[in-house]
């Protein structure tokens, strides 16, 4: 009697353990999934066009573009379904963005380690430097009041790239990362508290994703997707990423800031480069790769 009180213990307490680590283990959801419609390009150009950036209303958008053999800065209106070039000059000019959610906009210029932030005003076409910091930055990004703005920053030493922020009223700069590996990208949280980055590591997945509050604390890791390209809904509750783990070309994927409730979006057979999601929430614009070529691609699906 004893032995078989055991033996249903031992049974209790295995199926007890399995049943936790069912609840613990991420589901992924994929009965809503996505096929990008190609014929929704609003670039159809025969360069790459790449980082695209949504104003705060929501009716135009920033990319970038090498269509002229080098890299400039095109902005697109989506009421008039137009685009306008807005730089020319020989050095490439990357990675644009609004500044402070005004009618200024932003972007690095230069080499692939000797970069530096400007900003543009497009109705005269006059760029000054951002700030006036000797360090190689590109990516950067801004608080809603503008008084602090994160970028990635080369380290000559170690040559690496790392997370930094500034306060333009301190004119206070802090390393916020010291990886051994590069920072691949980030992207600010709505309400600015909370930042998630991506980053090399070894073994695979080789690119993970991270958040850290504002001032360098970190916090939970993404640790099982090989992921690409990530951004925050406007929303806060909710990250959305490209990952190359269950399809070669990459797939989007969402998934509650907690890594719980993960979803796939999209399942096709288009390589999504980047992305970024409207203000609304509803929309999203990807640099999707089409005939050897990335465009940009409007995604507007019910499930977003």
């Amino acid at each position: 009697m004893h032995d078989k009180s055991l033996f249903l213990c031992n049974r209790m307490n295995v199926l007890i353990g399995f049943v936790i680590i069912m609840l613990c283990t991420p589901t992924i959801s994929s009965a809503q999934t996505y096929t990008i419609d190609t014929s929704n390009n609003i670039s159809r150009s025969r360069g790459d066009d790449l980082s695209p950036a949504w104003s705060a209303d929501g009716k135009k958008l920033l990319y970038q573009s090498n269509r002229n053999g080098n890299w400039d800065i095109f902005i697109y209106d989506t009421l008039l379904d137009s685009t306008v070039q807005l730089t020319y000059d020989t050095i490439d000019e990357q990675n644009p963005g609004w500044y402070s959610e005004s009618d200024f906009i932003y972007f690095d210029a230069g080499t692939s380690e000797e970069c530096y932030l400007y900003k543009l005003n497009p109705d005269t076409g006059v760029s000054v430097p951002l700030f006036n910091r000797k360090i190689s930055c590109r990516n950067a990004s801004f608080t809603s009041a503008g008084r602090m703005m994160y970028f990635l920053g080369y380290n000559k030493r170690t040559e690496k790239w790392n997370l930094y922020s500034y306060h333009f009223i301190y004119d206070n700069l802090n390393q916020l990362t010291k990886n051994g590996q590069d920072i691949l990208f980030f992207d600010l949280s709505p309400d600015a508290k909370k930042v998630l980055y991506g980053y090399e590591t070894y073994p695979y997945p080789y690119k993970r994703l991270r958040i850290m509050n504002w001032y360098g604390e970190k916090g939970e890791v993404l640790d099982t997707y090989n992921i690409t390209a990530a951004s925050w809904h406007p929303g806060g509750l909710k990250i959305y990423f490209v990952s190359d783990k269950d399809k070669l070309n990459g797939e989007m994927y969402s998934t509650w800031k907690d890594k719980t409730h993960l979803h796939q979006l999209t399942d096709d057979n288009w390589k999504i480069r980047d992305f970024a999601i409207a203000p609304d929430g509803r929309t999203i614009a990807g640099s999707v790769l089409l005939d050897g070529n990335y465009e940009i691609i409007i995604i507007s699906p019910e499930l977003f």
